[in-house]
């Protein structure tokens, strides 16, 4: 799956998807920039793109329940069938109006009003066990964690949740094609880079960082399917790169994922969402 944003005004942008990905995400007004209503953009993707699935992120942010259930009883009938619930940003601070898990529970209870599987509901969560727990029991049926950045974090972060007998998890990951994007998404709360892959980042010349960085996206997916992840999910990327850049690099046979050669630290993971 890959996290797609919004165009800012309608149009028909989301035409460009045709024969790319089959699954993506679509973001809420990521820092507070704000975009076509994520709801209208998957309701257009189902209608124009059927072969491509949206997965709505539905963020608890400038949003009270009723807002947040109507919006999603509308694309319902606009052929949307999956949402993922989050809190939303953190930083900048925004106001939040909604409890994720009052959502979830809202969005349960209409599940069994319309018909059990009529729609899927997921949740965001930490590589805490505690946390991951806790959100099974209030209703989720998929999860997404995450982002990393770096091979190495993967089964530390699969073992930290525990995996076994658990709904899909999906790992969130973005490609560390510079030193300045790893250090933007370790401070939004990305899991932190080890030092080894920080200092190849570093060396390699700036002409070759992005090919690296997909090198390390793949070898990242890799792991993810070793360590028992449903499937992973590429983030942070504009809309143009997704569709262009990021389609061919994963589907470029030569750009092939980075080999591992150190064995995982024992570390504690920063988190998003």
């Amino acid at each position: 799956m890959v996290e797609v944003n919004p165009p800012k005004l309608p149009g028909m942008l989301h035409a460009q998807l045709e024969g790319r990905w089959q699954r993506v995400l679509i973001t809420d007004n990521p820092f507070k920039q704000v975009r076509v209503s994520p709801y209208a953009f998957a309701a257009r993707i189902t209608h124009d793109v059927p072969d491509v699935r949206p997965t709505v992120v539905c963020s608890t942010r400038d949003r009270n329940i009723l807002a947040i259930e109507s919006e999603v009883r509308g694309a319902l009938g606009n052929g949307v069938d999956s949402f993922l619930v989050v809190q939303g940003d953190m930083l900048p601070e925004v106001e939040h109006w909604s409890n994720s898990y009052e959502i979830v529970e809202h969005l349960r209870a209409l599940q069994e009003t319309i018909g059990p599987g009529a729609f899927e509901v997921g949740m965001s969560t930490r590589s805490r066990q505690w946390m991951f727990q806790r959100r099974i029991a209030v209703g989720g049926q998929f999860f997404t964690t995450g982002p990393v950045m770096d091979p190495l974090s993967v089964r530390p972060t699969a073992e930290r949740l525990g995996l076994a007998d658990a709904p899909p998890v999906y790992l969130e990951l973005t490609p560390p094609v510079s030193p300045n994007w790893v250090r933007r998404i370790e401070n939004v709360g990305g899991a932190r880079m080890g030092d080894g892959l920080r200092s190849l980042i570093a060396s390699t010349p700036a002409s070759e960082q992005r090919i690296l960085g997909w090198r390390v996206a793949k070898a990242i997916a890799v792991e993810a399917r070793a360590a028992g992840f449903a499937g992973i999910v590429i983030m942070g990327l504009r809309f143009e790169t997704a569709v262009g850049e990021a389609y061919d690099a994963w589907h470029d046979e030569a750009i092939t994922p980075l080999e591992l050669t150190t064995p995982p630290p024992d570390r504690d993971l920063a988190e998003t969402r």
